[in-house]
């Protein structure tokens, strides 16, 4: 078959226009103009295969860091330079006719460069049409992509995705240039065609848009103290590692095709910018292209949680973005060796971290009481950007200033608003830190000396004492067995970990209970607060990590999320449910003020060891805009590959699984055997002994809340003096599947349990124990908190 070659005339080109910088805060001005490349052409070319690519070329603003584009570089690094004049540059066309029965073309085209943003397709350059076309039929336009992998045999054009560390100048305060490979785009162009002579004209410039946003980081140290970091683990749901598919191309309506007015594209944020360029469909690259399994993976930890959509025909499929992508931005070595960037408290950190994404949002469906049951009562679609600082304080406590030995992947910048693509965002890293739960409590079991409390070694059952409550009274107000800055915690306190019921909720049934978060209203304190607020703790479900051990995760001492409809103290709620799947009360605290921001936030991990429960927590803090199903993963967890640096490890406490008191019950075998009539009774079950552990505190169980074991006129089960019992903190309920922590399935009794004085004559179980007396660990808190 005889190919048929096209030129394309009279265009000269001029790229990069002014730009503008959006902050997701501020009001839109319709007046803006946005990253772009402006173009003029005079085309033709013969382009039978896949060009080199080239990155655009830019430079930082020194007051704001506005990436400002200067040209058309030759790599996509620091290291980038501006290509010289001449230099062949190539541009993906494609090509649309107003006449249905057209095909439509795809094809690389070479266009030349001149130093200062000038490209043009010069008529000497041949390029070849798709089979069947006649330039006669119908209105022709063309629209083009710059930048990428081109494939156009396989509908694609990739891109692995930019992020580097930058500062505006140098150590001599000469201006810094770098080149980013990330795509640009122009709209639809009318042409004039010469069906006979072959050629196509267009007569006015194209201009160029930056597709995807540049989102740059400036972190500044509000935490109180000095600190430095090498890198920042990024979770959004945006796109970092994509490419076009460029089918979507093939459904453009004829209504559609337009000339593209400069004015219609001035603003990226505008109805008409959004319309001009809607028909560039740009979707997450396969998890096995080699560019993600052989590259990004092993380089930058490149991870992916969720459903993604993977092509255009998926999106018309109605496939929807659940997916997150966790993606680990290094420090390149400065000359001195290392990598990391010095942040002394107050000030800002020197470079900027500059990170192109394409925007997407996450699909979250809101269910009426259960997710996943029935059809969803709202649908909402999300965007989330989270930034992690790969971390280390580089000072450490002294007197009274207690600074934290372990701050990894401590929050820096959080945002839910939509990113616009061809607008670029600043990234105002305020980064802060408050103590979370863990590092109040005491480091060992026991009452015992301040060196005694604070011994991490022999953590076990076997060096953990238990106490009656008599034997407690004699030691709380002995100085030598509480020593100064230490408490018996309050029941509260311990509520900033665990809720009345479903506490790691994820152990429950193995790990199978559920497929989702569990999330109920609890009242919490940390010690130097002046009250007991109300919080919402999430619990993850069950996740296996690569050795198929179960882990459990929480986020806690968060504000109300505002999708549910009742914040009534102890109402909880499985997954997005607008409504609570039913009510755990505590019988405590329930006209206590909800916390109203979000700056005690943390998470906290949870493996069992060698008989132990492993407590790890991370704090979170305000910047934090995730949920607990976004990161009930181990990648969060994950340590960084950063050469050979080695982070501080996360606050640890170890809680000895010593066991726990249960309850039974024996029919009165004399009564019908319907009758309940019988004797229930507690016993120490020595089959939890490393499955479980319950700790004292000094409070009542009050009436009003929600117990296994249940007194007739409510509350929980009186002992024999007819006073309630003190609640414990029960850490994994095993005896049954349930397998809950909180303050629901135990409780500990200062004296003899209800009737358990005597044995009925028809109890025959050596586990039953006259005159029980009740004996547990002790777990003290500090007033103020350990720096680990």
């Amino acid at each position: 078959m005889k190919k048929l070659f096209y030129s394309f005339i009279a265009v000269f080109a001029l790229l990069f226009t002014g730009c503008a910088d959006k902050d997701v805060v501020e009001a839109i001005s319709n007046g803006d103009n946005q990253p772009g490349v402006t173009v003029s052409m005079s085309m033709e070319g013969d382009m039978g295969q896949t060009a080199t690519t080239r990155a655009i070329g830019y430079e930082t603003d020194d007051n704001t860091g506005f990436p400002t584009p200067v040209g058309i570089f030759d790599k996509g690094t620091s290291e980038g330079k501006e290509i010289a004049d001449g230099t062949k540059v190539d541009v993906l066309l494609i090509f649309k006719s107003s006449d249905d029965t057209q095909p439509v073309t795809k094809v690389v085209t070479k266009w030349t460069y001149k130093k200062g943003g000038n490209l043009t397709l010069l008529p000497s350059e041949k390029f070849e049409m798709k089979t069947g076309t006649d330039l006669s039929k119908g209105t022709w336009y063309v629209c083009g992509i710059l930048g990428g992998e081109m494939l156009p045999g396989n509908n694609q054009v990739k891109f692995n995705g930019f992020s580097e560390g930058h500062t505006a100048r140098n150590s001599a305060g000469e201006k810094l240039q770098w080149g980013a490979n990330i795509p640009y785009i122009f709209s639809w162009r009318q042409l004039e065609t010469n069906a006979a002579n072959k050629t196509i004209k267009a007569e006015k410039a194209v201009l160029f848009k930056q597709f995807g946003s540049i989102v740059r980081l400036k972190v500044t140290n509000k935490t109180g103290f000095n600190f430095m970091y090498n890198g920042v683990r990024i979770i959004t749901s945006n796109i970092l590692c994509g490419q076009f598919d460029l089918k979507s191309f093939d459904d453009v309506a004829t209504s559609d095709l337009k000339d593209t007015q400069d004015g219609e594209i001035a603003s990226a944020k505008s109805a008409s910018y959004k319309n001009a360029f809607k028909a560039f469909k740009f979707y997450q690259r396969p998890l096995d292209d080699a560019a993600i399994e052989n590259g990004l993976k092993n380089t930058n930890r490149f991870r992916l949680h969720g459903t993604y959509v993977k092509d255009y025909a998926d999106e018309k499929a109605g496939t929807l973005n659940t997916a997150l992508t966790y993606y680990d931005h290094i420090f390149l070595k400065k000359q001195s060796g290392n990598n990391f960037d010095d942040v002394p408290n107050g000030q800002e950190a020197p470079s900027y971290i500059y990170v192109w994404m394409a925007p997407q949002q996450q699909t979250v469906r809101i269910y009426n009481q259960q997710e996943g049951v029935g059809n969803p009562v709202e649908t909402k679609k999300i965007s989330k950007t989270q930034f992690l600082l790969m971390a280390v304080p580089t000072e450490t406590s002294a007197g009274n200033k207690i600074v934290p030995t372990s701050i990894n992947m401590l929050p820096a910048y959080g945002t839910l608003a939509d990113y616009v693509s061809g607008a670029n965002y600043p990234a105002k890293g305020n980064v802060v830190y408050n103590f979370s739960p863990l590092s109040y409590i005491a480091k060992h079991n026991n009452f015992g000396t301040e060196a005694e409390l604070s011994n991490v070694a022999t953590q076990d059952a076997a060096h953990t004492e238990t106490y009656s409550y008599s034997e407690i009274e004699s030691n709380v107000n002995n100085s030598a067995k509480v020593p100064s800055g230490f408490m018996f915690a309050h029941h509260e306190y311990w509520r900033s970990i665990l809720p009345q019921f479903y506490g790691f909720s994820g152990f429950r049934n193995n790990g199978t209970r559920y497929n989702c978060s569990m999330g109920i209203v609890s009242p919490a304190r940390l010690p130097g607060w002046n009250e007991t607020k109300l919080v919402y703790q999430s619990y993850s479900k069950g996740v296996r990590d690569d050795q198929g051990n179960l882990i459990a995760y929480m986020i806690g001492l968060s504000k109300q999320p505002d999708y549910i409809s009742n914040t009534g103290e102890g109402q909880a709620y499985q997954g997005y449910a607008k409504n609570p799947l039913q009510r755990a009360s505590s019988g405590a605290f329930e006209s206590a003020p909800w916390i109203d921001k979000n700056d005690y936030r943390y998470v906290m991990r949870w493996e069992d060891k060698n008989g132990n429960a492993i407590l790890k927590q991370r704090y979170l803090g305000p910047r934090f805009v995730l949920d607990m199903d976004d990161i009930a993963n181990e990648d969060f967890w994950a340590a960084p590959n950063n050469y050979d640096t080695t982070y501080p490890a996360d606050v640890e406490r170890i809680v000895p699984y010593t066991g726990i008191y249960d309850v039974a019950s024996t029919k009165d075998s004399s009564k019908p055997a319907s009758s309940n009539e019988g004797q229930t009774w507690w016993y120490f079950n020595t089959n939890t002994v490393g499955k479980c552990a319950q700790y004292w505190t000094p409070d009542d169980a009050p009436v009003g809340g929600r117990y296994a074991t249940q007194s007739p006129s409510g509350g929980a089960m009186q002992d024999n003096a007819h006073q309630a019992p003190k609640l414990s903190a029960t850490f994994r309920y095993s005896v049954v599947a349930d397998d809950i922590s909180g303050f629901f399935n135990c409780y500990l009794y200062t004296r003899t349990p209800l009737d358990q004085d005597h044995k009925k004559s028809y109890v025959n179980d050596s586990r039953f124990v006259e005159g029980l007396i009740m004996k547990a660990p002790v777990r003290l808190w500090k007033t103020t908190p350990y720096a680990d």
